[in-house]
């Protein structure tokens, strides 16, 4: 998603909270590769077909709560059919005989005769015929896929690894007349022929997608209790493809053949082995014989691993898959999306609940938008939803139905083993409720935060614009719509997609007018349809085109320039750019490459798309860096330079927007990353401007009006391209915009602030402190004579207080944290282990919450008294901090009047940043001194250089082992 303009939009009766700036361009179409329209055949999909026996009622004895579910779900939604993979596999194990004459192989046979493929395929089509009901949803089977699963399709012979129930094994000859998997090929070809309609019969319609094997890496690579684990290599699950598509393209022309279907496409995974060993090779040997790449994609959000693939991971997986296919095969294959979702297996394991839908839905949003980004290259997207699992997903020994369904019985909100109850709607049915109406073509959207994803269709006089939130935090998004003719917003509906806690919430509201803002639950979705007075004139357009460097996957060592070249580049008048960087290495490595374009440097970005604090140990994801689009030439260079050794910069492409006018109307727009209303000023700023630069403000108060009046101009930008504008208040309704200026006189940068919390009065009354002057803080912490000298207090052990006001920095910017305060009770010299007693910081979560003394997450310091002495210290987690010195010379009695001071600089990554910490005893003069903390976890930094972390403190246990101290008063905070 490329990150753009944002206006902000300001209404002085009811301030706006700062939000996410997103603008959308209704009448300029965006192509990618040709197209533009939003095809739901590929992207608003089930997994099951209109054959599919569970659409009738009946399984376990209990009807469907409508007697025609098909029409209420299909047409209701409009839904198209996706995936198959069990009516093949039937076939082969119970009803169709192994040739006689050649072992291993299916019976081909002939009409009339039992068993045979050519006589079953007979009946099964006459019974499909016969069902003339379902017979008019046959338009909705466009890009339908069928795949083989493992059993019985990978070739064993006599041998069948333990599983019983099949008649015959497929055949594992391996010679030059018969290679490995001819059998199995031979097999799928003579069914696509006898099973379905063809122009010599009538019949179901024909799948478009067959893929070879579903998710063969999982029981050959991946699962080791699997009885084939380790019993073949890549090099016989190639053979296999070969093999397959061979057959199948020589009995029928009118399929696609694709796979290799992973089960979790982790290219990254042991320093990129798993792309080398699998996908490498895969490419290599049956690259030309595949019609399409099949792949999986799953979030793991379970208690003890939570693993978050949508975002900047699916990008790079993309990016990398599509960069090799280039450079190997000259062109692109498209991608066959056949399985994603989220899961909680644990979770699913106790049977139907709203969390357990949700852990799945959450997932679907995020995905889907990175497949509609490119949809010149995806064939079919299907969720993993079916419809009822039954009896097959049923666990055997507890009775738990399967997780994955679009319906349960009702009686499973009483007791998850239950067989009874009419078959209602799962929570899965709210994804498709959300997504039921959009349609049309795709028109330009930019978003200021890679974490809000968007994309946005007009149809007639619609439009239709989707929010994806990848934060597990709510957001807010600010909106901009432009529409270029006066036409004007009558109302916006507005569903709303998130989790409340206990359920998933689809929200349906109808707004009057156009809509300014909107909030976005955490890892929610919205969808909002404007209704315009008349059609929608899209009149201009985006044309995207996507280049590949001439080289890729290439090695990261500390300080080591590698070079890639980007040929052919068409450029037109007007346009933009951005530069896809992927990358994969240890999350303790830097992020934050140095990177020149044609030996310009440019303003690198620090956020990524999504979420980079998950338990995997290694990260790989994709980060979008504007290149200004003067920049661009027919053949250019770009060079990456880290800072530190590891990983690989795994791909490098070039996505070039070619407009047919100016559509951004000021060609040298700079995005406002934040906004702040203080007192009757506006306050605005960013930190992707020009370098040492200027910059103007416009403003105007009618939207659809043409026109921007010079507010201010000849304003600054620092040496990192970071500016900000204060603007006084003068309307009810004023849109903002900065913009690059020339200006002849240099301009002093604004003074640093300085802000003195005393949690006197008329600020804070006395009372809880969590929800006074943006605090958030646990139970504990009360406000206690705010009418004199004011303090904040706790008596509790682990309880924190944290301001909620978002600290984002860029690289050479610092935050500053003061904190007096003091400790109750009564002091003695602790007789056991070491006492915690106070923590103070930033963090990457405005929630307040306590954070562990030795929680990585956190970029703070502790205080710790000695065991057995009368000796303090700061602490970084549970090492000393270096320069800080410890004090045996006064003991830290209770009433001690200490200030804690902390000052974070910002660096080029987490690993250069640093921060420093000072504790004094300003009773008793004795000081620490100043210490140094080098390096701060990544969550921290990305919060940072994202959407802001958060200064806290907190009480620890101060009283433990019998030190007799007891709570903490802070009497004044001063930030800066």
């Amino acid at each position: 998603m490329r990150q753009g303009l944002v206006l902000v939009v300001l209404t002085v009766a009811a301030p706006l909270a700062r939000g996410v700036g997103v603008e959308i361009n209704v009448n300029v179409r965006h192509e990618v590769g040709g197209v533009s329209e939003f095809d739901r055949s590929k992207f608003i999909t089930i997994h099951s077909s209109n054959s599919d026996g569970e659409w009738n009622g009946g399984q376990n004895g209990y009807p469907n709560f409508t007697s025609d579910l098909l029409a209420d779900f299909i047409l209701g939604n409009d839904v198209y059919f996706g995936r198959d993979t069990g009516y093949i596999s039937g076939q082969i194990r119970s009803n169709i005989d192994q040739d006689p004459g050649k072992p291993g192989w299916a019976r081909v046979g002939s009409t009339g005769v039992n068993y045979t493929m050519v006589e079953e395929g007979r009946q099964a089509r006459n019974s499909y015929n016969s069902k003339t009901s379902i017979h008019s949803y046959e338009n909705r089977m466009g890009g339908y896929v069928i795949g083989a699963q493992f059993q019985p399709f990978w070739p064993e012979g006599d041998a069948d690894c333990g599983r019983t129930g099949y008649k015959w094994s497929l055949s594992t000859n391996d010679t030059p007349s018969e290679p490995f998997g001819s059998a199995t090929g031979h097999y799928m070809g003579h069914f696509l022929n006898e099973y379905y309609a063809s122009p010599a019969q009538v019949g179901p319609p024909l799948p478009t997608y067959v893929e070879v094997m579903n998710e063969p890496d999982w029981p050959l690579f991946e699962w080791s209790g699997d009885p084939v684990y380790g019993t073949a290599t890549p090099a016989d699950l190639w053979k296999l493809h070969n093999s397959v598509a061979n057959q199948i393209h020589s009995l029928n022309t009118n399929v696609l053949v694709g796979g290799y279907c992973p089960a979790f496409p982790d290219l990254e995974r042991d320093n990129f082995a798993e792309w080398q060993d699998e996908w490498v090779t895969f490419i290599d040997t049956c690259g030309t014989n595949m019609d399409f790449y099949a792949i999986h994609f799953y979030d793991i959000d379970q208690t003890g691993k939570v693993w978050t693939r949508r975002g900047s991971w699916t990008e790079a997986v993309f990016d990398m898959i599509e960069h090799y296919s280039q450079l190997q095969l000259g062109k692109q294959l498209p991608f066959a999306v056949t399985e994603y979702a989220g899961k909680d297996s644990p979770l699913a394991a106790l049977g139907w609940s709203p969390l357990s839908d949700w852990k799945r839905i959450k997932s679907l949003s995020g995905y889907l938008l990175s497949f509609m980004d490119r949809p010149n290259l995806i064939g079919k997207t299907i969720p993993y939803i079916m419809l009822k699992q039954e009896p097959w997903a049923r666990n055997t020994t507890t009775g738990i139905p399967g997780g994955a369904r679009l319906m349960r019985q009702e009686d499973e909100a009483i007791d998850p083993t239950y067989k009874t109850g009419n078959w209602v709607y799962t929570e899965h049915v709210k994804w498709y409720r959300l997504w039921s109406d959009v349609k049309g073509t795709r028109v330009d959207i930019v978003s200021s935060d890679p974490d809000i994803q968007t994309d946005a269709y007009v149809s007639s006089n619609k439009a239709y614009l989707i929010l994806n939130n990848l934060n597990t935090t709510t957001q807010t998004v600010d909106l901009a719509l432009f529409e270029n003719h006066g036409n004007t917003v009558s109302t916006v509906r507005e569903k709303n997609l998130y989790w409340n806690g206990s359920n998933v919430v689809l929200d349906d509201i109808v707004h009057t007018g156009t809509l300014a803002q909107v909030q976005l639950g955490a890892e929610g979705t919205a969808i909002l349809e404007y209704n315009f007075a008349s059609p929608v004139a899209v009149d201009q357009t985006s044309d995207e085109v996507k280049y590949y460097a001439s080289t890729y996957f290439q090695p990261i060592s500390a300080g080591q320039t590698n070079v890639f070249a980007i040929t052919n580049v068409a450029k037109g008048a007007y346009g933009e750019a951005v530069l896809r960087l992927g990358m994969g290495r240890d999350k303790a490595r830097s992020k934050r490459p140095t990177v020149l374009f044609n030996g310009i440097p440019l303003i690198v970005p620090t956020d990524f798309m999504g979420h980079e604090g998950d338990d995997r140990t290694t990260f790989f994801g994709e980060l979008d860096i504007p290149v200004p689009y003067g920049m661009l030439k027919s053949s250019n260079t770009v060079s990456v330079i880290y800072p530190d050794t590891g990983g690989y910069i795994s791909s490098v492409a070039l996505r070039a927007f070619e407009f047919s006018s100016n559509i951004r109307s000021l060609s040298y727009d700079i995005p406002i990353e934040w906004h702040d209303i203080v007192g009757s000023n506006l306050e605005m700023g960013f930190t992707n401007g020009p370098v040492s630069g200027w910059f103007s403000l416009l403003t105007k108060t009618n939207l659809l009006s043409p026109d921007w009046t010079l507010e201010q101009t000849e304003l600054p930008t620092d040496s990192l391209g970071d500016g900000s504008v204060t603007n006084s208040i003068v309307r009810a309704i004023g849109f903002f915009r900065l913009v690059e200026s020339d200006s002849p006189q240099p301009a002093p940068p604004p003074p640093s602030v300085t802000n003195v919390v005393e949690f006197i009065s008329p600020d804070y009354a006395n009372g809880t402190l969590n929800g006074q002057q943006n605090w958030n803080a646990e139970s504990g912490w009360t406000v206690a004579d705010a009418a004199g000298a004011g303090n904040a207090a706790t008596p509790d052990t682990y309880s924190a207080a944290v301001l909620d006001e978002p600290i984002v920095l860029s690289m050479g910017e610092t935050y500053g944290l003061s904190i007096n305060f003091q400790f109750g009770g009564s002091y003695s010299t602790p007789s056991g282990g070491f006492v915690y007693t106070f923590l103070g910081g930033l963090k990457p979560s405005n929630a307040g919450a306590s954070v562990g003394t030795g929680e990585a997450t956190a970029a703070d310091a502790n205080i710790q008294i000695f065991n057995g002495a009368d000796t303090y210290r700061l602490l970084n987690n549970y090492t000393t901090v270096s320069g800080a010195s410890n004090i045996s010379t006064g003991q830290l009695n209770a009433g001690d009047i200490l200030q804690f001071d902390y000052e974070l600089t910002m660096g080029a990554d987490a690993a250069s940043t640093y921060y420093t910490v000072r504790l004094q005893n300003l009773t008793d003069g004795t000081d620490t001194g100043t210490g140094l903390v080098n390096g701060i976890d990544a969550s921290v930094y990305s919060a940072l250089a994202g959407s802001g972390a958060y200064g806290f403190f907190q009480s620890i246990d101060p009283g433990a082992w019998g030190s007799g101290l007891s709570g903490v008063q802070v009497n004044a905070v001063t930030i800066h």
